[in-house]
């Protein structure tokens, strides 16, 4: 079962983390590998844009593209 609060908007490692998922059963669910979860949670790698409506599917609309191109920008701003 997902857990959600629709009146949230959050990263994607935000919402990883909230459903205490482990990298094996988040690419299970998104079709994936465990290491494009992890850069996906990272924000090391942008989704694809198929791979993004498919997140703001499973995620309903908890993490949205602007969540994603924000965890992108975040990490390059580390860099």
């Amino acid at each position: 079962v997902i857990k959600t609060n629709a009146r949230h908007k959050m990263l994607f490692k935000e919402w990883f983390e909230a459903q205490g998922l482990t990298k094996k059963a988040a690419a299970d669910l998104f079709g994936t590998t465990p290491q494009t979860i992890y850069y996906w949670t990272i924000g090391r790698h942008a989704a694809t844009p198929q791979n993004t409506k498919l997140i703001q599917r499973i995620t309903q609309g908890q993490v949205t593209a602007i969540d994603l191109q924000r965890a992108y920008e975040l990490a390059r701003s580390d860099s």
